[in-house]
């Protein structure tokens, strides 16, 4: 018998639902309880290829490179010391020419110098003359005096006896009294030859300043007799020589102008941290017969250092040895706040002679180089291992390690630091490729320590891989 037509419709409105209720439930639980996926395990992280360099301990000298300008070593301005008229001019005399030492470059008109020389030794033979008859008169006072002295005492001698005559009523008092005169008039003769010895002596005195003063004259008469002639004092360059021959010139008035030949100077600037390495540098060169400038009690002065000065004339690049000597000033310079320094140069008219060769002239810019010897140990490494902030990047147990350095200079690729930092050893690897994201501990290694495996996978990349394949007689080709 057939079922009712509501029974069918409950069915499929009751159980349907839930059967794909229960359906859906089990798909999900079978979808999601899927077998954990086995992860690979973590391994280190590649370290990066770097490019290193060695420190080096700086063996030679640290150059400090400026440029200055060139200037004379010693400039003489000779002024006449006597009025006159010029009888004679050097022909050299000219500005640009040269002279030797000793050479006569200018004569003063000689005739009146001679004539005052003559008038003073005849005026120092009259004082001298004037002393030896004062001396004779002093002889002859003295002689005068000798004998009044003894007049005196035969006179006392008369006195005592005629008293005596008279106390025994043997002799008159007016002889007496003649006798007691003439004793008197004896004492006053020798006051009066007293007397005149002393004017003597005074009068003697002033004959020996007068003598004195005539010879001091004919003296200064002779230097203005030699000042009369102007010689070279040194080998020069004329540079000013404003009088003329026959012209007239009055004492203290300018005659010529010469600058020194055979060295010169370089003028030139160098900044405060330069010159302390200049102060402390071991190149040195005592002065003779001075203390030596290593000594405690010698004062503080700058050593003479080692330079070079280098200048390009003629197309050619001439090198010249010199030598900083001293400051020019006691402090800095207000304007470039700088030390400026005076480099020595001796010799460089020898290389004139040479062809094509210009010489080393005033008023040249030129390139120094002072080479200090450092108190103290240095290192070097390329510039590139200098980082933005200042420090290097050691390449330690194969791990980044930055160190602050402080940087003295940068020279032709290579920087100059200071060795003070007790981390820095001689021998350690310093980076100087540039790094992405470097932090202290980032695993590094060296082009060298890439394995053969990475190097050849790294030469592969980029190159297409080429398959071949061989086709079967008779079949198509691939």
């Amino acid at each position: 018998m057939a079922r009712p037509p509501f029974k069918r419709r409950w069915i499929t409105h009751q159980i349907l639902p839930t059967m794909i209720l229960v359906g859906s439930g089990v798909a999900f639980y079978a979808l999601g309880s899927r077998p954990e996926v086995t992860r690979k395990p973590r391994t280190a992280p590649r370290a990066t290829v770097v490019d290193t360099a060695e420190v080096r301990t700086l063996d030679g000298p640290l150059v400090i490179e400026t440029t200055g300008e060139v200037v004379p070593h010693r400039v003489l301005s000779i002024a006449s010391e006597v009025k006159g008229r010029i009888v004679f001019k050097h022909p050299n005399l000219r500005t640009g020419e040269n002279v030797r030492a000793g050479e006569t470059l200018i004569k003063i008109d000689p005739q009146r110098f001679a004539l005052a020389v003559q008038r003073l030794q005849v005026v120092l033979k009259q004082t001298r003359t004037g002393l030896e008859r004062t001396r004779q008169r002093q002889t002859n006072l003295a002689k005068q005096l000798g004998l009044a002295r003894k007049s005196h005492q035969i006179l006392q001698a008369d006195v005592e006896r005629i008293r005596k005559l008279q106390q025994s009523r043997a002799t008159s008092v007016s002889e007496v009294s003649f006798v007691e005169k003439q004793e008197l008039d004896a004492r006053l003769a020798i006051e009066q030859l007293e007397g005149q010895q002393r004017s003597h002596e005074i009068e003697l005195a002033e004959q020996e300043l007068a003598e004195e003063l005539a010879r001091v004259q004919l003296d200064e008469a002779k230097l203005d007799q030699l000042a009369a002639e102007i010689t070279s004092p040194m080998d020069g360059i004329i540079i000013a020589a404003p009088q003329e021959e026959h012209a007239m010139v009055q004492a203290g008035d300018q005659l010529v102008s010469i600058e020194e030949s055979g060295c010169l100077e370089v003028h030139c600037h160098l900044k405060l941290d330069e010159m302390a390495w200049v102060w402390n540098s071991r190149s040195q060169r005592l002065s003779v017969g001075g203390p030596s400038v290593d000594e405690p009690s010698a004062p503080r002065r700058l050593r003479p250092v080692a330079a070079v000065v280098t200048y390009n004339a003629g197309s050619k690049i001439h090198i010249l040895p010199g030598q900083l000597i001293r400051q020019h000033g006691a402090g800095l310079d207000e304007t470039t706040r700088t030390v400026a320094c005076r480099v020595l140069v001796e010799g460089h008219g020898i290389a004139s002679a040479k062809a094509a060769r210009v010489p080393l002239m005033t008023g040249m810019f030129v390139n120094v180089q002072v080479r200090c010897q450092p108190d103290r140990s240095l290192l070097q490494v390329p510039e590139q291992a200098i980082r933005a902030d200042g420090s290097v990047w050691l390449m330690r147990d194969g791990k980044l390690q930055p160190i602050p350095v402080k940087t003295i200079l940068c020279r032709k690729g290579t920087a100059i630091i200071e060795s003070e930092t007790p981390r820095i050893e001689l021998g350690d690897l310093v980076i100087v490729s540039p790094i992405a994201n470097a932090k202290e501990g980032l695993p590094v290694r060296t082009r060298t320590e890439v394995p053969d495996s990475i190097s050849r996978v790294t030469r592969d990349v980029g190159r297409p891989a080429i398959t071949t394949r061989a086709a079967r007689v008779g079949g198509s080709a691939p």
